[in-house]
């Protein structure tokens, strides 16, 4: 079939003056192993319009020392050529640097929506790779330098990593987020294996929580190594807790805040002594932390307060440990939540399936009134409606200076402003507030008020679009409900001795540690 060649147009400043265009034999040319684009893909319609015109625009080669040819710029038209039976195709044939062949390379397929955010973010990567400079790849690709540094960024996402996300499409602000834990590639690779699916924003935030506690532990070692303090590093036992050294009593757990300073608060109340010092690093997350320890005087000991507080202890923790799964999941998932209903209070349409949502929130809170009645609004709902919709419910000082019989209730005032412009949405968010309300981490601990509860407010949420991760699903299944057995358990938390783990004290809060209360 005669082939109908257009000259592709050559300019000087790629490198290319001495070009020519000839008719190349297809078996010598070879695809650039420096190619943005790994796959060419479908090409089967290309073929039928070579087939039919032939080859409408010149491939661009440069001459190997093997007396080969290397292809840079027409490899989706090379095999499409090859596809439709084509022995020789025109080709324009240039000296070009291996650096002029990247660029022209990532150029070209840059202005294709084919192109995968990895396939250009290694292309950038290859330029630097030889020698090329950040602001000199953006002017050269027609590029921002910003948007090249996040390409760039998201290069250096491993190979473990970028396996785990398989075949799934992901957008650039997926690579993006992923990229942002490069110190940690563990966490990389769980959120590569979550990206695309419906758990991608639960992984997002347990990632988010890791990377936090890990880069506070670091934190934390330095400054304890600063001031002269050892700390040992401790394991978990079988059941994924701690017990405390023998001799030991931990009085504090560390996870947060400024440890110089809980140091020196700890040193006030034990009359200048130092701690002993221990890190529980791994394990279950609401297992870890930094733990103070004072030294038990066993001899002072007796054996009634032993007996009575090891047994006190030992209950308070077995509830620490059984409860701390519930009371974790519950501020993930209901920050989840909010976040997503937040969101529909902010559309300026109507979200599809809200009047269904209402229906059955509704319907649920006239039975629980006619059945055993409820508060109709608290504390805990209002900081909800405040935070899906922006309108704080506190009043301002033009209403201190009002008589109280005159005074206006601000919280009144942002339900009806919202009633008057679309009453719709303003009974959802009221709704989805006192819905909100009733879901704790004791929620998730007990079938009877996860089926009251949780799993209605789940099927409204859902009817709206919201995605139930696995977590989320598995918890509406009764993963967090405690098992009855007969099976006393391992002492945790105390030392070898059977010493008590605190002597009245409470795990520290704020600045020096996590409070007790995780709700």
């Amino acid at each position: 079939m005669e082939t109908a060649i257009i000259e592709r147009p050559v300019s000087a400043d790629e490198g290319m003056e001495e070009s020519n265009i000839v008719m190349l034999d297809v078996g010598l040319i070879d695809p650039n192993p420096a190619n943005p684009r790994r796959d060419v893909g479908d090409v089967s319609e290309l073929a039928d319009s070579i087939r039919a015109q032939g080859i409408r625009q010149n491939l661009l080669v440069t001459p190997t020392p093997q007396g080969r040819y290397l292809l840079v710029i027409g490899h989706r038209r090379l095999a499409a050529a090859k596809l439709a039976g084509l022995s020789r195709v025109p080709a324009v044939v240039a000296d070009l640097s291996e650096r002029e062949q990247r660029e022209l390379m990532l150029v070209e397929n840059s202005q294709r929506a084919d192109l995968t955010v990895i396939e250009e973010a290694d292309g950038y990567q290859g330029l630097l790779d030889l020698g090329v400079g950040v602001d000199e790849a953006a002017q050269r690709t027609g590029r921002s330098t910003a948007l090249v540094r996040r390409r760039l960024k998201i290069a250096a996402i491993g190979e473990n990593a970028r396996s785990k996300a398989g075949t799934a499409q992901l957008s650039i602000d997926d690579w993006e987020t992923i990229a942002d834990f490069d110190r940690h590639p563990d966490l990389q690779e769980r959120l590569a294996e979550a990206a695309g699916g419906k758990n991608w924003n639960m992984a997002v935030k347990h990632a988010r929580q890791e990377r936090t506690w890990r880069e506070w532990l670091d934190t934390a070692r330095a400054e304890l190594e600063r001031m002269g303090i050892d700390a040992a590093d401790e394991q978990p036992n079988t059941d994924n807790w701690y017990d405390s050294p023998k001799g030991l009593r931990r009085t504090t757990m560390l996870t947060t805040g400024d440890i110089a300073k809980a140091i020196d608060a700890w040193r006030d109340s034990h009359d200048g002594a130092t701690p002993v010092v221990g890190v529980r690093a791994e394990g279950a997350s609401w297992a870890r932390g930094i733990a103070l320890y004072e030294t038990v005087d066993e001899e002072a000991e007796t054996a009634a307060r032993e007996a009575r507080e090891a047994r006190w202890r030992e209950e308070r923790e077995r509830e620490e440990r059984e409860t701390a799964p519930a009371k974790e999941f519950a501020r993930a998932s209901r920050d989840l939540r909010i976040a997503f209903v937040t969101h529909l209070m902010e559309l300026k349409s109507q979200p599809k399936g809200i009047g269904k949502a209402v229906a059955l929130l509704s319907a649920r809170f006239a039975l629980d009134t006619l059945t055993e009645g409820f508060d109709q609004w608290n504390s805990h709902a209002e900081d909800v409606w405040e935070q899906i919709t922006g309108i704080g419910t506190a009043g301002d000082d033009a209403d201190d200076a009002k008589p109280e019989d005159e005074a206006e209730d601000p919280l009144r005032e942002s339900v009806t402003a919202m009633i008057a412009g679309d009453p719709q949405r303003a009974a959802f968010g009221l709704l989805y507030a006192l819905a909100e309300e009733r879901v704790s981490w004791e929620t998730w601990r007990d079938a009877a008020t996860i089926a009251e509860h949780a799993a209605p407010l789940y099927e409204a949420l859902e009817t709206l679009g919201y995605r139930t991760s696995d977590t989320e699903a598995e918890a509406l299944n009764g993963s967090l409900v405690p098992i009855d057995d007969d099976d006393n358990g391992e002492d945790t938390g105390i030392g070898q001795d059977s010493e008590p783990d605190d002597d009245g004290a409470s795990q520290a809060d704020d600045a020096s540690g996590e409070p007790d209360d995780a709700e």
